[in-house]
């Protein structure tokens, strides 16, 4: 696709909105920075905007969030994170509005991808390569000018869409680029971001190869070499310096799960906020106790103002059964309209594997309130869009 100077602008300016919000995520320029860039797109796309599904389904959870604030525990605490959402979705409506027009959206992953790699670039200066190659047991990045949880995030969904590309479109000359982010995940010991990059590859390398003629038996041989391949040489890996530490956190969150061996503080820490999350779905199953209003709990229980660590338990203790469906029904939604389209464009596998993850990763991490979830689902949504035009007699 050709692109004339407005659309360069604009996909210029949707990279700098995903660095702002990356790379200043710990300072007080990323809201500012951001709400700029949102401007200058505004003023580009002539300040015409049309109402999709994504406006819709996104907006009905974020009025979810103001309403529970009538039953709340502390009302004030459910208004204040419906604004969050309220202002990035605004944002986001805005972007929306000039990427629906085109006629793909893979442009959109790229993006992320090179905003990624800039980021992960980005923390090689600052840490120092010596620290991040170098990083021994025990020792882990410090969360500095991003959260480090959040750092191996970004690698792993990089190392996930640079993946895609390399497997399903043959883009193999940058594949390089990806064993730097591979040592970030390392260095940051971040479990979710572990299985974030072994879902991914695992899960997009068996579509491809179950995409080939069925009658043929060397596609199934070299699945199954190749998953040997990956398992072995996971296991070298984990026994370098480098990954000891997350190989240990990942036998550490496994014993917390299982009961035998030594799960690790972490583990039981953020196995014990669930447990908040789940005995107060129990007392108040239909509605929660009000949107945002699980960290009071968390507060009582252990001294300190905090998320509950999962998604699910979290969302269940402050929406209860609504707050789950009204936020879930988003990728509910996402996954039964793309397994229309999986047959047929490859680009739907990676959005599914996408959606995969998020869901599964949900058990880790709360997910419902961060800019960078609905920057996904916007992404996703457009998918969506384009796949009904592309494909018009798929219903």
């Amino acid at each position: 696709m050709t692109y004339n100077n407005t659309d360069k602008l604009i996909i210029a300016l949707t990279w700098f909105y995903l660095v702002a919000f990356n790379l200043f995520s710990m300072s007080g320029l990323a809201t500012p920075l951001m709400f700029g860039i949102t401007i200058l797109v505004l003023v580009n796309i002539n300040f015409k905007m049309e109402i999709f599904t994504f406006h819709l389904i996104t907006m009905q959870f974020c009025l979810f969030c103001y309403l529970s604030a009538f039953w709340a525990m502390n009302g004030r605490l459910s208004i204040y994170v419906g604004s969050a959402i309220f202002q990035t979705l605004i944002s986001l409506w805005i972007f929306y509005a000039y990427y629906q027009k085109l006629p793909d959206v893979r442009i959109l992953f790229k993006i992320v991808q090179w905003s990624g790699y800039f980021i992960l670039l980005y923390a090689y200066f600052y840490y120092g390569v010596e620290n991040i190659v170098a990083t021994e047991e025990g020792e882990r990045l410090q969360s500095e000018f991003v959260n480090v949880n959040i750092l191996g995030t970004l690698a792993a969904t990089v190392i996930v869409i640079h993946g895609y590309f390399y497997l399903f479109e043959k883009r193999s000359a940058d594949v390089l680029m990806m064993i730097p982010a591979v040592f970030i995940i390392g260095a940051t010991q971040s479990r979710k971001a572990l299985i974030i990059a072994v879902f991914g590859i695992m899960a997009l390398y068996t579509v491809k190869q179950m995409r080939k003629n069925k009658n043929n038996l060397i596609p199934f041989a070299k699945m199954v070499f190749f998953f040997f391949v990956f398992v072995a040489a996971l296991i070298l890996i984990s026994k370098t310096g480098l990954f000891a530490g997350i190989t240990g956190r990942m036998e550490g969150l496994i014993a917390s799960i299982t009961g035998e061996g030594d799960a690790d503080s972490s583990a039981l820490v953020r196995k014990f906020y669930r447990q908040i999350g789940w005995i107060q779905f129990s007392r108040t199953p239909l509605a929660g106790i009000g949107m945002d209003n699980a960290r009071i709990l968390a507060n009582i229980a252990m001294g300190k103002s905090a998320y509950l660590h999962c998604n699910y338990a979290e969302l269940a203790a402050d929406g209860g059964v609504l707050g789950l469906v009204s936020y879930y029904s988003i990728y509910i939604y996402l996954l039964y309209k793309e397994m229309k389209y999986v047959k047929y464009d490859n680009s739907a596998v990676l959005v599914i594997v996408l959606v995969l993850i998020r869901l599964l990763t949900d058990w880790g991490a709360v997910s419902y309130y961060t800019k960078s979830t609905y920057f996904y689902i916007m992404i996703y949504y457009l998918h969506v869009n384009t796949m009904r035009k592309k494909y018009p007699r798929i219903k």
